[in-house]
């Protein structure tokens, strides 16, 4: 059994292989490529569509992509992936837990290389950027003693409202932060926290605390399909330089031949992942995988680890918590049990007709 599941873990693992493609593009090029390549809005990723070739190549992915989607989805049904969700639901309450602390760690890295959320968003750019360095440097540690909490989620709210304000729509791909700031504004968070000793047990939005991660997990996913359009897709000349620095092509048995192909991969891969997360579908799966690649993406192209590491902590806390509450998978759930119940009680009610 344990071989068997190794086998279809790998073979899933290496459809999502043009993933490795998908690295944050401002991480790894130049601020002047970045900049370049911004200038640039084109649909040209899709003209690797028009080389018969490669038409049959992504045919060939994309069956083996819903092959992989159909494997997962029947071992949802199994008694070992409920074992593992009853294991996991153990950890449930730590997973917001560190996804403040990722937040904090994030904030502090940030302030320290006089930055915001992302090494290609300077402080600079600030007025006062002395000033915002501090009042990051303090959230950051407000937020991993948490102490006053729902006032340095605030703070945190008035900073990305203000970088929303200069750097544009841009801040969408960092949306994930917002989420995680409207979060601990709305709910707070006493585990672990000073705050625990110094208030009284959180009472307010009693009734929608339960929707804590479906926040964090839609603002995730709507960074990264955002992140996908706007970059890769509408300038797939970042993800091309990016190919070309690293001459990614002579991978052979890891991506395909034409540039093109991969950045149009990359794009649409990073937007289904988006789309899945948001809509909650197949949710532990795809952030696994994910969270792999981000992984083997640091490693390979040798990138700052604090800029993801806010990725780490929501996707801990969605793997924990199989994407909380108004997921997809929760319904196919619930719609399955339904028909196994309806089909037991036809069987028992067949006895007797």
């Amino acid at each position: 059994m344990k071989t068997k599941i190794t086998k279809i873990f790998f073979f899933i693992v290496m459809l999502w292989l043009p993933l490795f493609a998908s690295a944050h593009e401002a991480y790894v090029l130049s601020a002047q490529e970045f900049s370049a390549g911004l200038k640039t809005i084109s649909w040209g990723a899709f003209a690797a569509l028009k080389d018969p070739g490669n038409i049959k190549f992504s045919l060939v992915v994309g069956l083996g992509v819903l092959l992989a989607l159909g494997i997962n989805l029947w071992f949802r049904r199994t008694h070992l992936e409920k074992f593992l969700n009853f294991e996991l639901s153990h950890l449930k309450h730590l997973g917001l837990f560190i996804v403040r602390l990722s937040v904090s760690a994030s904030l502090f890295f940030s302030a320290l290389g006089m930055q915001f959320l992302g090494t290609e968003l300077s402080l600079t750019a600030f007025p006062h950027p002395l000033l915002i360095r501090a009042i990051l440097f303090l959230v950051s540690f407000m937020l991993v003693l948490g102490l006053f909490t729902e006032a340095a989620a605030i703070i945190g709210l008035g900073l990305f409202a203000q970088a929303f304000y200069l750097f544009g729509g841009y801040m969408f791909t960092y949306a994930n932060y917002l989420g995680e700031f409207l979060v601990l504004a709305l709910f707070g968070s006493r585990m672990f926290s000073l705050d625990s000793y110094i208030f009284k047990p959180l009472s307010r939005f009693a009734r929608l605390k339960e929707y804590e991660t479906t926040i964090v997990r839609v603002c995730y996913g709507l960074a990264l399909l955002y992140a996908a359009v706007t970059i890769k897709l509408l300038h797939p000349q970042l993800t091309l330089d990016v190919i070309r620095d690293y001459n990614l092509t002579q991978f052979h048995w890891l991506f395909p031949h034409d540039p093109l192909l991969i950045t149009l991969g990359a794009g649409l891969t990073e937007a289904a992942i988006g789309l899945f997360i948001i809509f909650g579908f197949e949710t532990r799966l795809t952030v696994f995988i994910s969270l792999f690649y981000i992984t083997l993406s640091l490693l390979f192209f040798q990138e700052k680890v604090w800029p993801h590491l806010i990725l780490y902590g929501i996707s801990i806390n969605l793997i924990i918590s199989d994407g909380g509450k108004l997921t997809l998978d929760d319904w196919l759930d619930k719609y399955f049990k339904r028909r196994k119940l309806l089909r037991g009680a036809k069987n028992f009610l067949n006895r007797f007709v």
